[in-house]
């Protein structure tokens, strides 16, 4: 008889309690939206601050995704595995030296080849290589590699007089002046 009374009557007490429980962790959390809005973008947990975190978040489990506000959930996860594992994994040292890797020796052979069989200038070469599936190669790099073996990136423009200028170009001028008129 006892028991029917009193099952409901704590029945009341633990709902309540509940209530104000759940009404002091959304206090606490607005309290702490407000406080992290006035802090930096990054802040940085020493070891003695993960620990404590560690300590109680891990009792939480999955439900601490929810929660988390200082550190992701993955940074929380990670932390843990580390504790377990006995720290971070050192990772291994580059394996190739700093910096752009050098152009091949064939393309370069190739760039100074072409360079000096024709009088093209380097944008004129790096179409040329382009045409051949070579794609590895900027117009930079095709211009140092000419400026390397003496060879003059831009176009052979000729040593030439104003004369020979009219004579190669007397085709496409006398239209230009006829249309000018």
């Amino acid at each position: 008889m006892m028991t029917l009374i009193l099952h409901p009557l704590f029945a009341l007490l633990a709902s309540a309690t509940r209530q104000e429980l759940a009404r002091q962790i959304a206090y606490l959390r607005e309290e702490n939206r407000v406080l992290r809005e006035r802090l930096p973008k990054r802040l940085v947990a020493t070891d003695k601050e993960k620990r404590r975190l560690m300590r109680v978040g891990r009792k939480l489990g999955v439900q601490l995704k929810e929660l988390t506000s200082f550190v992701s959930y993955q940074t929380f996860a990670r932390w843990l595995r580390e504790a377990e594992t006995g720290g971070r994994k050192k990772r291994a040292a580059p394996r190739r030296k700093p910096g752009r890797p050098k152009t091949d020796a064939e393309i370069r052979h190739l760039v100074v080849r072409l360079g000096k069989e024709n009088s093209w200038g380097y944008a004129r070469i790096l179409g040329e290589l382009l045409k051949l599936g070579i794609t590895r190669i900027s117009r930079q790099t095709v211009k140092n590699i000419l400026k390397e073996h003496d060879l003059d990136p831009g176009p052979n423009r000729g040593t030439g007089s104003w004369e020979e200028f009219l004579t190669i170009h007397a085709d496409t001028l006398w239209q230009c002046d006829f249309m000018a008129i």
